[in-house]
């Protein structure tokens, strides 16, 4: 008797969870619910509202049975602001759901939208559909290879965004994840593989995301010339933000500015320069704390 008792106790236990379903499957058939918004950067192990951990989903069981839900790669959360990113789960997360029952976790997921504003945690998501393909296949591989950064959302944007596959290069610690990416996106894209640039020191330097937006308002009296630059510390002009525009009407002039790219580690400045001279208006230390 007491083998038997022993017995039922197990399968009961064992089938507690036997019923697994997709989180797509489950908002579909109305057995779950779930508020997707963005991760406070200051728990996301990436520091980021576009990379690593950055979307935090709330699931809740509706049924009376236990569930075994299933958040796979590849599935495309859409913001509910036009201008805000939209992300890409890059990881499949299993929940484990009483009947009833809500849990809140964070998953990886990187930017499917380069042009748009990072997202944050005042954001929410609505699950829109799962990507199939070169974007399923990258989530595959960034998942094996645990890469769920600054490499991994360069990678991701060369199939979302054209952006260019060098990017990909000199990211991260690891130079081999690098290669397996850039073997990887050139194969679907059918290009070449690029070669890695070789610096005069014969090493890698490794760079870092940065992005500046913002406006700047400015009181024209006669003809003005004024220009937006990202310099080094010397004033040797990096990237140009805004090329310099002469504007000879007499009033306000307003300019806004929004980039995204990588630099080694360092100290930079943002710049205008009004007819010919340099204003500093931020200092940048790369890698961004």
């Amino acid at each position: 008797m007491r083998f038997f008792f022993l017995a039922v106790i197990l399968i009961a236990n064992f089938n507690c969870f036997a019923t697994t379903t997709t989180l797509n499957e489950g908002l579909k058939s109305n057995k779950l619910k779930v508020l997707v918004t963005g991760n406070n950067t200051a728990n996301n192990p990436t520091k980021s509202s576009h990379t690593g951990k950055c979307l935090k989903v709330t699931i809740t069981n509706s049924s009376n049975a236990s569930q075994e839900v299933k958040i796979e790669n590849a599935y495309h959360f859409t913001n509910e602001y036009d201008h805000k990113q939209d992300l890409i789960s890059t990881e499949n997360y299993i929940v484990k759901l009483n009947a009833n029952e809500s849990k809140t976790i964070a998953i990886n997921a990187l930017c499917g939208e380069k042009s748009n504003a990072s997202p944050s945690e005042t954001d929410t998501f609505k699950l829109a559909y799962k990507h199939d393909g070169a974007i399923e296949k990258l989530t595959t591989i960034l998942q094996r290879l645990k890469a769920f950064d600054n490499t991994a959302q360069q990678a991701m944007w060369c199939l979302t965004d054209n952006n260019s596959i060098d990017n990909i290069f000199d990211t991260n610690m690891d130079s081999t994840i690098e290669n397996e990416l850039v073997k990887f996106i050139a194969l679907e894209k059918r290009i070449a593989v690029p070669k890695r640039t070789n610096y005069p020191s014969k090493r890698r330097i490794l760079r870092y995301p940065i992005e500046l937006s913002g406006s700047h308002s400015e009181h024209i009296e006669s003809t003005t010339t004024i220009g937006f630059y990202l310099t080094d510390t010397t004033n040797n002009i990096l990237q140009t933000i805004i090329a310099d525009d002469t504007e000879s009407r007499k009033g306000t002039a307003k300019y806004s500015w929004g980039y995204r790219g990588q630099l080694a580690k360092g100290t930079y400045y943002f710049q205008m320069k009004m007819n010919g001279v340099w204003k500093r208006l931020d200092v940048i230390k790369v890698p961004i704390e």
